[in-house]
């Protein structure tokens, strides 16, 4: 079973589900284009399947698309409710916001959310590790969620505290661990990602950016592969297409297929656990679907 631990969706019905540039809120949050992106490729839920389907990916949790709609998680749930087999739903909160653990709360036992993400965005400096947050990492831990994190690698030690207090919540530090990884063997760059790895409750995405910048740190896509397995093992590494996000990268199915090809050299079990074990272990919500 192949799963996209990293997808999102937005619709151009922007009367039911308005977007970013349609709201008051576009004063605030930067668009696609604003944070240096290509404007994303229309990805309604059903061009996703189609897109799915042609690739051969069986399942996929989506992501809130945050700079299409921030924290308006509608669109992404209403698309999980309409194709509950298919998908799960991560959503985006704002985790210094005190009404956070309730809103959370309503998600899961209304909505069917099966997971969040706690995104940099639009917040000046980094959350990780801000006491103001604990209310949220509390009833994270408390429902049992999966919790997936967007942040410069450089703050990920400030996850330290929140971890060891919260010792019941799970983590998957996101592909943009490695816009910039830098040279093998070593690695340099990612050293605050590899001393995480220590912690079994840690896990990472791997997206077609991370091996973008295998090749331009001078390796080698199986190289950067190769040390990440070593580190945290096969058990503790997802593969995401990341799509529709930097669309220089193709589709789905070019994004499996380069990923596919970057893990050939190992062994049949460590690549069905990066391409879709560790996401049903991650998010085993997808299993009963």
């Amino acid at each position: 079973m192949i799963i996209d631990t990293h997808v999102h969706v937005f619709t151009d019905d922007r009367k039911n589900y308005p977007q970013i540039r349609d709201t008051p809120r576009a004063g605030s949050i930067p668009t696609v284009t604003e944070i240096g992106q290509t404007e994303w490729p229309l990805t309604t839920t059903e061009m996703l399947i189609t897109m799915m389907d042609e690739a051969g990916v069986d399942k996929a949790t989506l992501v809130q698309a945050y700079f299409v709609y921030e924290y308006d998680n509608t669109y992404t749930i209403d698309s999980v409710l309409k194709y509950p087999k298919r998908f799960s739903s991560v959503v985006v909160l704002d985790p210094l916001d005190p009404k956070a653990p309730d809103e959370l709360s309503r998600l899961v036992e209304r909505k069917g959310v099966t997971g969040i993400r706690f995104m940099r965005g639009r917040l000046p400096e980094s959350s990780l590790g801000k006491p103001e947050t604990y209310p949220l990492w509390a009833r994270i831990e408390k429902l049992q969620l999966p919790l997936a994190i967007n942040e410069r690698i450089v703050e990920y030690g400030k996850i330290l505290g929140p971890l060891e207090k919260y010792p019941g919540v799970r983590v998957a530090f996101e592909h943009s661990w490695g816009h910039a990884v830098g040279a093998p063997p070593d690695y340099s760059v990612l050293q605050p990602l590899f001393g995480l790895a220590k912690n079994p409750n840690v896990y990472i995405k791997t997206a077609i950016n991370n091996i973008a910048a295998a090749r331009d740190g001078g390796g080698t896509p199986e190289q950067l592969y190769e040390k990440l397995v070593r580190v945290f093992g096969a058990r503790r590494i997802m593969w995401s297409s990341n799509y529709p996000a930097h669309p220089k990268f193709g589709g789905i199915k070019t994004r499996l297929e380069q990923s596919k090809k970057a893990i050939s050299f190992l062994g049949q079990e460590e690549q069905e656990w990066i391409l879709g074990n560790t996401a049903l272990d991650f998010y085993p919500c997808l299993k009963a679907k």
